[in-house]
């Protein structure tokens, strides 16, 4: 059989009729950007509906006989019926005299050809910004065009930072700040379950456990977390090299594990059977968990930039919640989303992943887990100011976005190249250069697929991807630095990503967590470390009070908390209370000043007595460098020489 091939006058018609793509492969409407994909892919379209028309026949192309008008004509329709402004549909008469017009203009190639052996090259150019990338159901809406709404600009949303709902003065000591967490009814719940608990184990000994107590035994814990030892026996060792006076002085080693096996925050006997519909894998720590989080959500002012992300809670012991993440620094645990300010890391809303539901799928997780977590914004987001979100591609599609945008929200995410409703051009392999760019938009959503060491998407409903270009810098094989072509979303999604990571950062430096056989205890340290952390980023918001790092704000709080308690009759000189500090001296050099905790001086003053000292020393408040004064007094409490008047007052009062 012979094979009939294609003239011009029949690759230009088909172009034409079925496509009607742009002649000139060579436009494009920016140097960052590369359209070489999608013209690709249209001419591989084109070759399989040719190849379609006839059959190969002992591996000769067989004869082609002419498309019939009504296969031509379906095409055409379909073709025109997805275009954003549909046109009559041509009649023969008219493909006819097309023909005409295009057999009459000069022939680009004067030989024929046949298109289906061609190599898959470009042969058009897909610049325009009313063509599609596809004609193909739902990725067909995708395009080149502007929004035909205008955005806030990206400083809009650094307007609204992180702020306590109440401001505290400049001697709001840090303990003040922790307590807006752990409550009075988070401790009256733990103290009433823990009792309870002991009562029906009918724990021999057992004494009541009161408030005060309950306050010592968290102090204790803060002060395990920046002071760590293999165990918890060491704390109390009569070794020096182990021994810890504040916590062996405060409490007996007894006494402290029976707290810590009694511990609990809800009534056993009231757990709902795993049939019933009201089961609840959380219940063990469900009253406190939803305490810290209204908590959490009442003692700060949201922001206008936040982001969502998974944090985990390490727990290596069997448990149907527990979670598997080899890119997390903790790998093995529960997995937590949280959404957090993006600048300070405060954390607003949390979580905990319990699991697959009893239907065993988890289709459009991470879009429930957001709109979870942004429903408290929606009429904030409407009514008061403007917000955007980020969160990665676990999380992203595109009609979440679409929901975000209809309620107000913004927001930035990369998103994995499987999605569904993405355009075509993430179906073809091609890597572009470094720098290199390409986009589609939407309805109110634009993506956008970058180079950089590594290919980038990214959906977006808060900023577009031709509006404002910035560059990045990488750093070479030879050491030095290039700037990179990046588009301004990219950017913005760099820096508003990482306010969970930055919680977690705080978090971990000092946490209280311990090792637990008990599932939910690992979880009830989350939550006090949670409540330390929120607590130290509201206390950072007050310009006017002493700056304090992370560990020094934990001192505080552990000894605010240990203060008004002890169990046992402390030996004289045995618990140190000062805290070291730098200040700049007159001589412009450091000068370490020892000053007494707050927690200590100004705490039950009443228990403050004068003692003898075997020896003067200088005075705390009187002695100068010009003036010496010494004195055989001491304070039992503070440790600290004064002279019994008016120094030993004076120094106990405030202000």
């Amino acid at each position: 059989m012979n094979e009939k091939a294609l003239n011009d006058l029949e690759i230009a018609c088909a172009l034409e009729e079925i496509f009607g793509l742009p002649d000139d492969p060579d436009v494009s409407d920016d140097n960052l950007e590369s359209d070489e994909e999608d013209v690709q892919y249209s001419t591989v379209k084109l070759q399989r509906i040719l190849e379609s028309l006839d059959e190969p026949h002992d591996g000769i192309l067989a004869p082609t006989p002419d498309p019939p008008d009504s296969l031509i004509s379906n095409i055409s329709n379909a073709s025109v019926e997805n275009q954003p402004s549909p046109s009559p549909q041509p009649t023969n008469s008219d493909r006819l005299r097309r023909a005409r017009i295009i057999q009459n203009a000069p022939s680009t190639s004067g030989t024929q050809q046949t298109l289906r052996r061609q190599p898959q090259s470009p042969v058009a150019n897909t610049n325009s910004d009313s063509e599609t990338d596809d004609s193909d159901g739902e990725e067909e809406t995708w395009k080149k065009t502007m929004w035909t709404t205008d955005r806030p600009s990206p400083s809009v949303y650094d307007e609204i930072p992180m702020e306590p709902a109440i401001m505290f003065s400049s001697r709001t000591r840090p303990v003040t700040v922790f307590e807006k967490f752990f409550t009075d009814e988070v401790y009256d719940l733990i103290i009433y379950q823990t009792n309870l608990y002991a009562e029906q184990r009918k724990d021999e000994g057992w004494t009541q456990l009161d408030k005060k107590e309950l306050k010592a035994f968290v102090g204790i814990f803060i002060i395990m977390g920046y002071n760590i030892l293999p165990s918890i026996d060491l704390y109390w060792s009569s070794d020096p090299g182990f021994r810890v006076d504040e916590i062996a002085e405060t409490m007996t080693v007894k006494r402290f594990k029976k707290i810590l096996r009694n511990l609990h925050v809800n009534d056993n006997t009231q757990i709902p059977d795993k049939t019933s519909e009201n089961y609840d894998k959380l219940y063990k720590i469900r009253p406190l968990l939803d305490l810290i989080t209204q908590a959490c959500q009442k003692n700060a002012k949201d922001s206008s930039s936040q982001s969502i992300d998974e944090s985990m809670i390490l727990f290596k012991g069997r448990s149907s919640m527990k979670q598997y993440m080899p890119l997390k620094p903790i790998k093995r645990g529960y997995k937590v989303w949280c959404r957090c300010d993006s600048k300070t890391g405060y954390l607003y809303e949390f979580y905990i992943y319990t699991g697959k539901s009893k239907t065993g799928t988890e289709e459009g997780l991470g879009s429930k887990v957001v709109k979870m977590l942004t429903e408290k914004l929606i009429n904030k987001a409407l009514e008061e100011y403007h917000i955007i979100i980020t969160f990665d591609n676990f999380f992203c599609d595109y009609t979440l976005m679409q929901y975000l945008y209809e309620n107000g929200i913004y927001a930035t995410e990369t998103v994995r190249r499987h999605r569904k409703h993405l355009p075509v051009l993430v179906k073809t392999n091609q890597k572009l250069a470094k720098g290199q760019y390409k986009w589609r938009v939407k309805g109110n959503v634009s993506f956008l697929v970058w180079q950089d060491t590594k290919e980038v998407l990214l959906l977006s409903n808060a900023f577009h991807p031709k509006v404002g270009k910035t560059t990045v810098l990488r750093t070479q094989k030879d050491g030095t630095k290039q700037e990179i072509n990046c588009p301004l979303a990219i950017k913005e999604y760099t820096k508003r990503m990482g306010g969970v990571d930055h919680f977690d950062q705080i978090k971990s430096t000092y946490s209280v967590g311990r090792r637990s056989r008990r599932w939910w205890v690992r979880i009830f340290f989350f939550l006090l470390d949670t409540s330390i952390t929120n607590a130290y980023l509201l206390y950072c918001q007050n310009k006017n009070a002493t700056k304090l790092s992370n560990l020094e704000f934990r001192v505080s709080v552990a000894r605010g908390l240990i203060s008004g308690f002890s169990s046992r009759k402390r030996r004289s000189g045995s618990l140190v209370n000062y805290i070291c500090r730098k200040k700049i001296a007159s001589e412009n050099r450091q000068k370490a000043v020892h000053v007494v905790a707050e927690e200590v001086r100004f705490t039950n003053v009443g228990d403050h007595m004068p003692v003898e000292s075997p020896s003067y020393k200088r005075c705390r408040m009187c002695s100068t460098k010009e003036k010496d004064k010494r004195s055989k007094v001491i304070c039992e409490k503070c440790k600290v020489p004064l002279c019994i008047t008016p120094c030993f007052t004076a120094f106990h009062r405030k202000g």
